[in-house]
């Protein structure tokens, strides 16, 4: 019995620690998505671990214009020094919502070095309405 004990508390201890230095999967970052060009387009996008080298990434703007339908990307760089060439292609934004899950682990994401813009319309790829810099 007490070797038993001995068996259980050693593997929730390796189980712990294994946890601990790994991370776990499905960890969220939500980061804010700010107007541009007085587009009144403003809110937030939610970057979410999947683990398996993929990310989740959810954009919720609120007064979104009436086309319905703006491309977004990640770019390399912040918004204020963005490189205008797409590394991630997400869903465009619709009715101010878009879900895409994009091949890249979070922890590359992470750091300022990347941007999620939304553009005004796909007719008008060079007007950003929206961007925020990554954590």
């Amino acid at each position: 019995m007490k070797s038993a004990c001995l068996a259980v508390v050693a593997c929730s201890a390796v189980l712990a620690l294994t946890t601990s230095a790994y991370g776990s999967p499905h960890r969220d970052i939500t980061l804010r998505m700010h107007s541009q060009h007085r587009s009144g387009e403003s809110g937030t996008a939610t970057l979410t671990d999947l683990g398996g080298n993929q990310t989740r990434v959810v954009i919720h703007v609120d007064s979104e214009n009436t086309t319905g339908d703006q491309p977004a990307h990640v770019h390399p760089g912040t918004c204020k020094h963005l490189n205008p060439i797409p590394r991630y292609v997400l869903h465009n934004v619709v009715l101010g919502r878009s879900n895409t899950v994009i091949d890249a682990p979070m922890s590359k994401l992470l750091g300022g070095h990347w941007s999620i813009n939304v553009h005004e319309s796909k007719d008008n790829l060079k007007r950003y309405v929206s961007c925020g810099t990554i954590p």
